[in-house]
């Protein structure tokens, strides 16, 4: 699950950018010699250590494999995941059928990546990712069902990020020269769908929607879709350099000097509205620093740490108070419910950037804050939305808990 780059501890005003962990692990790989003596094998004491798993290991595979079963038990017929149904007489707007498509495809690409993720070995778990990809390579190419809601500027973004790591870790998939193909008309849907401002949004509420959307672009969204273009870009697939550098320059600007980012660059002249505060960006500050990692943009690790101890210690508590309630931004500091998991699971790519010695702390209070979540048949859910927010919560939380439980098998 590893997506680690390389930290700097300088200050935000000191130039030099990041240098990614890839390029490392690369740059160290074509300097070993095939003839080098193999390293020597551990001790037979720390094998025999090392075999028996503690007892916080076992809970955490526990509740990961909870995770699991509950998604491989609710996967639909088709190999989706999510559907329209609700209980609930009023829901979020969303149009047929482009809204509902997207919602279902989004949340279908979350869960395939977070099954491939999670180090729980399962049979089950490969063959729902197995249809889960199908699925995804029939449905990816998803519409707007007008020009308000362009919510499938979500799913080309998690279809992007679950192709580009299956592609990554499975390059010989019997499907990744559809995978491929799949990322390349992606891009080019991500071309049209750009906001004027440079980044991506998924609503268009102003009097005149146009057909490339001229309204504000999210941080969060453009940072989601961003990790989506790296994976991508990892596996081999080409990027408009323009469109990466316009989406980058969005989240910067975003980016205010107390760590905290704005919802969206509407909200430029707000910048001390609620929801851009400490308090309200707490869910989003984890995605757009790692986003902005990826590309080379300096993310120092006091800068890192400060982001997670907002969400995760100093501001947790508003982060909860959202939790469930069903209507969007009603809590404190406008934070809505949908945000919390998202939120936790891109904490875990965060977690992941940090040294060894620092992890832990985190990683402890990652899984505690994220199991707030939990429901008693092993599923994770943080916001109604139709019937897709149990998947999708499962999804986000599987990617937190896979993180945890890897960084204890790696002896952290």
């Amino acid at each position: 699950m590893s997506r680690r780059w390389a930290l700097r501890p300088a200050s935000r005003n000191c130039s030099g950018s990041v240098l990614f962990f890839l390029a490392a692990l690369l740059t160290f790989g074509a300097g070993c010699s095939r003839d080098a003596a193999p390293p020597a094998a551990p001790p037979a004491a720390a094998v025999a250590a090392k075999a028996e798993p503690t007892p916080e290991e076992r809970e955490l595979r526990q509740t990961a494999s909870d995770a699991v079963a509950w998604l491989v038990a609710n996967q639909n017929a088709d190999g989706s995941f999510g559907s329209h149904h609700s209980p609930r007489p009023i829901e979020v707007l969303a149009d047929v059928p482009g809204s509902h498509q997207a919602f279902q495809v989004a949340t279908s690409a979350l869960v395939v990546d977070a099954l491939d993720g999670c180090p729980v070995e399962s049979e089950a778990k490969e063959r729902a990712a197995d249809r889960g990809i199908d699925f995804l390579l029939a449905n990816f190419d998803v519409k707007r069902p007008s020009g308000m809601e362009h919510y499938n500027v979500w799913s080309f973004g998690y279809v992007l990020q679950c192709f580009g790591d299956r592609l990554i870790a499975r390059p010989a998939d019997p499907r990744a020269a559809a995978m491929r193909a799949a990322c390349v008309r992606l891009v080019e849907k991500l071309g049209t769908y750009q906001t004027l401002d440079g980044g991506w949004g998924y609503l268009s509420l102003g009097d005149v929607p146009t057909f490339q959307p001229s309204e504000t672009s999210m941080s969060f969204t453009t940072a989601t879709i961003l990790v989506g273009i790296e994976r991508a870009k990892r596996a081999g697939i080409a990027m408009p350099e323009k469109l990466v550098a316009r989406a980058v320059d969005h989240i910067q600007r975003s980016r205010l000097p107390d760590g905290a980012f704005l919802y969206g660059e509407y909200l430029t002249y707000m910048p001390r509205h609620g929801i851009n505060q400490n308090k309200g960006s707490a869910c989003r500050t984890p995605a757009c620093e790692y986003a902005l990692g990826l590309f080379g943009v300096e993310v120092t690790q006091a800068e890192l740490e400060k982001g997670l101890d907002d969400l995760l210690f100093k501001h947790a508590r508003f982060q909860r108070m959202a939790l469930r309630r069903p209507i969007p931004h009603e809590s404190w500091y406008s934070v809505s419910g949908y945000f919390y998991l998202y939120g936790h699971a891109y904490a875990a790519y965060v977690i992941e950037l940090l040294p060894r010695d620092v992890q832990a702390k985190y990683w402890n209070a990652l899984v505690e804050r994220t199991n707030v979540c939990r429901e008693p048949d092993g599923s994770y859910w943080d916001y109604p939305l139709y019937s897709y927010h149990k998947p999708y919560g499962t999804a986000f939380a599987l990617i937190a808990l896979s993180g945890a439980l890897e960084s204890i098998q790696a002896g952290t």
